[in-house]
């Protein structure tokens, strides 16, 4: 993993280089895949409310009710020994996938302690309640306040845990960043058809006083015509017709 997109500085990621988002999605995908096979590699037990539990591909088939009844044990128990297994956090996480957004949000919220199984429960559960970028960043801050504290046995599934929220948020971040820079477009966009429309309008306007620029100049230049013309048709008679009409008087002896 590039040093700068470790989780612990995802901040520092440029999230504008062409791709990136496809490769975030892999990641996850990536870490996704691990899951199962971390789950399947541990086959130590937990006591959890006095009931052992394993991570074999049996208790993933137990029946819903008892499922269920040893989730409710899980988030109950606080004993050490099994907060120190590694098993107990994978099978959270499963149990936090059977929970309704509703259901998950209202069990994180009994988890607001000052102790590392606290911070870690939280997180999950809080992943399950459908949160918003907010919520999931300052649940991701407040985890990595316990890296210290986390037992050996279980910080590689801690680890995993980590990258895989750092990985959401980057692309939280992304697609935040993409969103903007969509929304100004749009915006852009908009605000260049409203100039279109406004030079639209001014040039209609422009149009039309040109149009009644051009018939007042038609009917002066028709009025100018037809006084020409009524002043050549006879008003003032010409000096050689005058001359030509004259009578000479005649004599008479």
């Amino acid at each position: 993993m590039n040093p700068r997109c470790s989780p612990a500085n995802y901040t520092a990621c440029d999230p504008s280089r062409p791709g990136r988002s496809a490769r975030v999605a892999g990641r996850l995908r990536g870490l996704f895949l691990l899951l199962p096979w971390l789950m399947a590699g541990c086959s130590g037990d937990y006591a959890g409310g006095g009931a052992s539990m394993t991570l074999s591909s049996a208790s993933q088939t137990l029946p819903a009710g008892r499922f269920a009844a040893e989730c409710d044990k899980l988030w109950q128990t606080r004993d050490e020994p099994s907060l120190a297994d590694a098993g107990y956090w994978l099978r959270a996480m499963q149990c936090a996938e059977s929970l309704t957004p509703s259901q998950a949000r209202l069990e994180a919220a009994g988890n607001g302690g000052e102790r590392w199984d606290d911070a870690f429960r939280e997180s999950i559960l809080l992943d399950a309640a459908d949160i918003t970028v907010t919520e999931r960043r300052r649940a991701y801050q407040r985890l990595l306040g316990f890296r210290s504290r986390i037992p050996p046995a279980v910080y590689p599934v801690f680890r995993l845990w980590r990258q895989q929220e750092a990985l959401r948020l980057i692309l939280a971040d992304e697609r935040g960043k993409s969103q903007r820079q969509l929304d100004a477009a749009a915006a852009q966009i908009e605000q260049m058809r409203q100039q279109q429309q406004d030079l639209q309008h001014k040039l209609d306007i422009t149009t039309r006083k040109l149009a009644t620029l051009t018939e007042i100049e038609r009917r002066l230049s028709a009025r100018k015509q037809g006084m020409t013309d009524s002043d050549n048709e006879g008003g003032y008679p010409s000096a050689s017709g005058a001359a030509g009409d004259k009578t000479v008087p005649t004599v008479k002896p």
